[in-house]
């Protein structure tokens, strides 16, 4: 019908608006895209026990309070922003109505609950050269010694700013990058640029 909505995730252009974007091989570099996935900024004081029991009664999560850390359940993850901010993250499509459940239990309670599910992209890098293709854009130590599992980190790739996330692996090699919406497309573009060695260059 003319008048049905879909949304769009912003790298619609570069899949034909057909499923989610996915580009190189996890055998040296792949870049996936985790489509219209739930986040929600959360400002607040984390030794308030309305907010964080309401928290652990909603959705069975707790706040990080060391400085770049994350902690992660089954079907979330709260990512350590600043002292009294979060980035809280929905883990699969069974996750969507995350902003609207916080919203509702987090009403009458002092804080700030604000839905960035749309004004975000959140994109996965995993294989052998991931770090490498990460290092060519991004100032950050990235070696597993540094900055390991649970840890995360505002910086930059190239010329947008970005949230990175390492993943549970050993290796270091499989890592979580959430951009703007407005830069996704640069940034994917940059990822590529950046893969282009270890995938088509590599075929010449």
């Amino acid at each position: 019908m003319l008048n049905d909505s879909r949304q769009q995730t912003p790298l619609a252009d570069l899949t034909g608006g057909i499923g989610a974007f996915e580009y190189g091989s996890r055998e040296v570099v792949a870049l996936t895209e985790a489509p219209l996935a739930a986040l929600v900024n959360l400002r607040g004081d984390p030794e308030n026990t309305d907010l964080t029991a309401v928290l652990l009664n909603t959705i069975g999560l707790a706040l990080p309070t060391e400085p770049n850390t994350v902690i992660e359940y089954d079907h979330y993850c709260a990512v350590w922003l600043a002292p009294d901010e979060w980035m809280l993250r929905g883990k699969g499509p069974q996750t969507a109505s995350l902003p609207a459940r916080l919203g509702d239990a987090l009403q009458h309670v002092f804080c700030a609950v604000t839905d960035q599910s749309s004004a975000y992209s959140v994109l996965h890098l995993s294989g052998p050269k991931t770090r490498s293709v990460l290092a060519k854009g991004c100032p950050l130590d990235l070696h597993p010694r540094v900055f390991g599992f649970g840890q995360c980190a505002q910086s930059h790739y190239y010329k947008t700013s970005v949230l990175l996330r390492r993943l549970d692996d050993k290796t270091g090699d499989n890592w979580e990058m959430i951009v703007r919406r407005s830069f996704a497309d640069y940034a994917v573009r940059m990822l590529m640029d950046g893969m282009w060695e270890y995938t088509e260059g590599s075929r010449r």
